[in-house]
């Protein structure tokens, strides 16, 4: 710890493994994970047991079954409370939803996609969610987890652009580098956020493991 008089909470933030269908833009689409989904996740988990334990004091999951049921399982597996965070789940993609990239471009062409994936603060899809009212959930989100963390460890599993947005709370980059990481099936971040006699401080310890 930086701080000698500190307290610290330690958050990993793990996103899914492959969902049934493959790659696509699927955003609130609520699709399982695929088997190897489940291998990858469960891979990336399982790297972190000491003598058959996880290190961690709680789980807390996205709604969506991605994330949900991998959690549910891994609390069961591990005697862990398992907490469902609604304002996890992933950005709305509105008419893009469930959808391949191939799809979406052989009906709108390649302007808006590039543009949003340029600039997301600026180009929303269709009808989908904007960023600025998907970043303010998940601030609320992210302050009462620092305020009431489950526990000194706490495991959430989550989406591409929720993991990337909460690593944004953290190093308050600009809305439009909201995809700075590029976060694989099953990678895994660590923060650790420090509560002290000068205030709160959080740190990054590595992304994308």
């Amino acid at each position: 710890m930086r701080f000698s008089d500190a307290s610290a909470t330690t958050i990993d933030l793990l996103r899914h493994g492959e969902p049934v269908g493959g790659r696509m833009l699927r955003g609130s689409t609520d699709h399982p994970l695929s088997d190897a989904g489940w291998q990858q996740v469960t891979d990336a988990v399982m790297r972190h047991t000491v003598e058959g334990h996880l290190p961690y004091d709680a789980i807390v999951t996205s709604p969506l079954m991605r994330c949900r049921e991998f959690a549910l399982w891994l609390g069961e597996e591990f005697d862990l409370p398992v907490q469902v965070e609604d304002d996890l789940a992933e950005l709305h993609l509105g008419q893009w939803e469930g959808k391949t990239y191939a799809e979406v471009t052989a009906v709108e062409g390649t302007a808006r996609m590039g543009a949003f994936w340029h600039n997301p603060a600026e180009v929303a899809p269709p009808d989908g969610e904007t960023l600025q009212a998907f970043d303010a959930r998940l601030a609320e989100v992210w302050r009462r987890l620092l305020l009431h963390p489950p526990g000194q460890h706490v495991l959430i599993v989550a989406h591409l652009f929720v993991c990337n947005g909460l690593l944004r709370q953290v190093l308050e980059q600009p809305l439009s580098r909201v995809l700075a990481m590029d976060l694989p099936y099953a990678a895994m971040s660590r923060v650790r956020h420090e509560r002290h006699a000068l205030g709160d401080t959080s740190f990054i310890e590595w992304i994308g493991r």
